[in-house]
């Protein structure tokens, strides 16, 4: 279920993105979405939603690695990354 995309349906919502921390690249789009739903919290713009796709790396019994690598080949097509709604 993609949940995200159904969020971004709802009336009242302000900012909704879907991210991920599996480089140093990927970390600073992650902190700067926090930012902006922290920021319009503060101002009362409306709900935001950051849905973090993420690895378990012992559940999946694999290295760090090769988690990041199945993560990349078989979650981001379904759940791809970026910013479904910025109001």
């Amino acid at each position: 279920m993609k949940i995200t995309e159904m969020i971004a349906m709802l009336p009242g919502t302000r900012f909704v993105t879907r991210q991920s921390a599996e480089t140093p690249g990927a970390v600073r789009k992650l902190k700067k979405a926090a930012q902006k739903a922290f920021e319009n919290t503060r101002e009362n713009k409306g709900l935001s939603f950051i849905e973090i796709v993420g690895t378990c790396s012992s559940g999946w019994k694999l290295s760090p690695v090769k988690s990041n690598e199945w993560m990349k080949e078989n979650m981001f097509p379904y759940y791809p990354l970026g910013t479904l709604k910025d109001e």
